[in-house]
Formats: C-alpha cells, sequence, structure tokens
C-alpha cells in the first residue's frame, strides 16, 4: 500500500470518525429535546385531569386537544379507576407505577405493536376533598419519532457524502503532497546501478522532499568516493601483491635453471623469502584493516591505561629504530589532570594505531628527531607526532586517509599505504579524530584527539 493511499485512509476514517461522533451528538441533543418536549406536554395534560372535579364543563373541552394516541385514566387511592378517555387503553398500569406516582411524578415508555417506538406517558398525583388521586397520560409522539426519523435520514445521507468528498479531497491532497517524491522515485528507477555519478534532480524547496534529495545525492557522492577508492585498492593491491609472488616465481626458475652451487641457490631463496614476507606483511595489514572495519565502538569499554600505551609504544621503536631519537613529552597540563580523567576504548587497537603513526614519522624523517607530545584540552586527550621528513604534498592531503594511497614523494621508501588508512579508522571508533598537517620539505604533525571522560 503506497503513502497517498495510507494518508487517504487514514484522513478518511479519522474525519468519518468525527462525522459520527458529531452526529451522534446532533441525534442525542435532538431526542433529549424531543423527549423533554413531549414530556412537558404530557405534564400539562396530566395537570388538566384535576379540573374533572372541579369544572367538568372545562374538562370536557380541554379533552378536544388531544395528542396522538392520547389515552387518560384516573384513579382513587384504592387503585379503582374512576375516569377513561377515548383512545387506545393500552397501558395497563402496575400497582407499584401507582404507589410511586403518589410520592413522586413519574415518566415512563412501553412498548406498543401498533408503532415501531415506544410509546410514552406520565403519572402524577393530585389531592381533592382528602383523596389522593392519580392522573395517568398515555401518547405517542408522532411527530416528534417522525422528525428522528428524518434527522437519521438526512445524517447518514449528508456524513456519506461528505466522506465521499473528503476522501476524493484527501486523495487529491496527499497526491499533491507526494508529488515530489514520485518525481524522485521515477527518476531513481530509471537509474542504473553502477552509475555513481547519477544525481537526483530536485526544485531547492526548504521541505522534505529536497531535504531528501539533497542527502541522497550526499550519499551518492560519497559512494562514488568509495567505489574509486575501492576500485584504485583492488588495483594497487592487487599489484603489489602479484608483484613480489612474480619476483619469487622468477627468481626460483631462475635459480632452478642457473645456479650451480649451494651458496648461488641459498642466497636466491634468501631473496625469494624477502619478497614474500612484503607480500605477507601486505596481506596481513589488509586483514587487520578489514577486522577493524568491522568492530562495533559500543564493545570498546574498558580504561586504557593512556602514559603505559604510549611509553610502550616509544619503548618499541626505540628497540626496532636503535638510531632514531625519539623524545616524549608529557605536558604538565596531562600529568596534572591524567588523575581525574580517562580514556575508553581498546588499549591493543589504540597501541596499533599509534605504532602506524610514529613508524611513519620515522620512516619519512630521515633520521630527524621525532616528538611525541601529549596534552590535555577540555574534554580531549591529544597527541602529536611531530616529525621534520619529506612532508606530503598539500594537494595529496586530502588522500592520505584512502587504502593503498601514498604520497608521490615517498620515492623508494618502503610501504603499503595503509598505516594512516589502519590508525583513522582505529581512532574513529574510539571517537576520537585525527588530524593531519604537513609542509613539504619541513614536516609533517599528527594530531591524535581521544575523549577524555571524567572519573
Amino acid at each position: 500500500m503506497s503513502i497517498k493511499q495510507k494518508i487517504t485512509i487514514a484522513f478518511g476514517l479519522l474525519v468519518a470518525a468525527l462525522l459520527i461522533l458529531f452526529s451522534v451528538f446532533i441525534f442525542q441533543a435532538y431526542e433529549s429535546y424531543r423527549s423533554s418536549l413531549m414530556k412537558t406536554r404530557l405534564q400539562r395534560r396530566a395537570l388538566a385531569a384535576q379540573t374533572y372535579f372541579l369544572n367538568r364543563s372545562e374538562f370536557q373541552q380541554s379533552t378536544y386537544l388531544t395528542l396522538p394516541e392520547q389515552h387518560e385514566t384516573l384513579f382513587d387511592d384504592q387503585n379503582q379507576r374512576i375516569y377513561a378517555s377515548t383512545g387506545p387503553d393500552d397501558y395497563p398500569p402496575p400497582p407499584e407505577l401507582l404507589e410511586e406516582a403518589r410520592r413522586d411524578e413519574v415518566y415512563f415508555t412501553y412498548k406498543s405493536p401498533e408503532w415501531e417506538a415506544p410509546k410514552e406517558g406520565v403519572a402524577l398525583s393530585f389531592r381533592h376533598q382528602n383523596q389522593v388521586y392519580v392522573a395517568i397520560v398515555t401518547a405517542y409522539d408522532l411527530s416528534g419519532r417522525q422528525t428522528s426519523r428524518n434527522l437519521v435520514a438526512i445524517l447518514i445521507g449528508g456524513n456519506f457524502l461528505s466522506l465521499v468528498v473528503i476522501v476524493l479531497a484527501g486523495f487529491l491532497f496527499a497526491s499533491r503532497a507526494m508529488y515530489p517524491f514520485d518525481q524522485l522515485i521515477r527518476q531513481i528507477n530509471a537509474a542504473t546501478v553502477n552509475d555513481f555519478s547519477f544525481r537526483l534532480i530536485h526544485e531547492p524547496q526548504p521541505d522534505e522532499a529536497s531535504y531528501l534529495a539533497g542527502s541522497f545525492n550526499d550519499l551518492l557522492s560519497q559512494l562514488q568516493q568509495l567505489a574509486l577508492s575501492h576500485e584504485h585498492f583492488i588495483g594497487y593491491a592487487s599489484h603489489e601483491i602479484r608483484t613480489p609472488l612474480t619476483v619469487v616465481k622468477g627468481m626460483l626458475e631462475t635459480s632452478l635453471a642457473y645456479d650451480q652451487t649451494l651458496e648461488a641457490t641459498h642466497q636466491s631463496i634468501e631473496k625469494a623469502l624477502f619478497r614474500l614476507d612484503g607480500a605477507i606483511d601486505l596481506a596481513n595489514s589488509l586483514l587487520r584493516l578489514t577486522e577493524v572495519e568491522g568492530l562495533n565502538p559500543s564493545r570498546l569499554l574498558e580504561d586504557i591505561n593512556l602514559v603505559d600505551t604510549i611509553l610502550d609504544t616509544v619503548t618499541y621503536f626505540q628497540e626496532k629504530y636503535p638510531e632514531q631519537a625519539i623524545e616524549l613529552q608529557l605536558t604538565d597540563i596531562f600529568t596534572e589532570s591524567s588523575s581525574v580523567i580517562k580514556v575508553v576504548g581498546n588499549n591493543s587497537l589504540l597501541r596499533t594505531a599509534l605504532i602506524n603513526i610514529i613508524d611513519n614519522a620515522c620512516k619519512y624523517s630521515s633520521h630527524q628527531p621525532v616528538q611525541v607530545q601529549v596534552t590535555y584540552q577540555p574534554s580531549w586527550v591529544v597527541i602529536d607526532v611531530i616529525d621534520q621528513g619529506i612532508g606530503i604534498p598539500e594537494a595529496q592531503l586530502s588522500d592520505v586517509f584512502l587504502p593503498m594511497m601514498r604520497a608521490g614523494n615517498v620515492g623508494g621508501i618502503q610501504g603499503f599505504g595503509l598505516g594512516l588508512t589502519l590508525a583513522e579508522k582505529i581512532v574513529s571508533l574510539h571517537q576520537g579524530v585525527l588530524q593531519i598537517q604537513s609542509v613539504p620539505h619541513q614536516g609533517t604533525t599528527v594530531s591524535v584527539r581521544l575523549p577524555a571522560l571524567p572519573f
């Protein structure tokens, strides 16, 4: 069921319910008025029965002004009928009714086989010469009942016609409201699956359809960028893995064909193993990246001892690059705040991100000192890794987080272009931000901003 149909049905049902409630209110209000008017007319006829003892001629004259199916009876204090008028005598009053009427006026209804609706009556008492008499008047409200039936017919017909008009108007209104979305759907249906250059054409109106189209176009732009990155990633990864495997195959074939001594064969195998190690490292990096992309941030809930993690990482590089100077600086504001703040996440993942960042700084710094500076800003712990290396060209700064992307000035420095990609994803998992500032031939600053929570 389309949204237009749902809107039309819901709107029709709502209006129908309101019409029914309003019609019931009108009918009940009229019925209350009709019943009250009939009761008043019956009361007057019953009160006129007192003239039966006072002025018989006046009483006889009053009987000419009768109601439809009117019948009058008088009962003495012994419940004996002393007078009955003409008209249908179809209601024998029970003694209980007469006793109740002597205490208070009684209004009652009863079913008559001659009429669809009940007949109505009033019983009241009056005193004459120390005796209590009861006058009972019954009648049928013919004009009132006919008006009620006419009113019901009018309300049913009017509600039906009103509902038809309202449903048609609701459908037109829903169609008008959904027209911009229908246009967008037609454009989407006409698009091809692999055409990421497709964009929705929409009027720049401040409405939901325009907002949806803009958001959809933004999503398409991100998908297009992701597709291009994925295409580049697949091509580069395939090339990087195929190249060492091809070289290894060539080395082994050459060794098999030309190596005559054990020493020459041993050297060829060592070169082949070196190439295979590079391919294995690349495969492990790709697997690690895939593993991180599949993690759920809500599961990274352990408290991280940030100082120990940073010290452990720096110690690792002092052992890996003994000739590389790494200067660690914990600012006073961080030292003072470290006892009242905490960083939540995964210690192993955060260590992996810092290793990738510092490893890049060491590789591209040409043995210049690398600084690791830790400071605290309101709600954030900031880790700056600063090198004085070759830097990154400004035109390529926006692509450094794409997988398998390497700057054009890296030359023969070994790498796969996955370190910053992996680090950025890990920092994002920790609800943090990874920022890079770089000037070619002067150096690069990589800033890791991690949210700091109070203890």
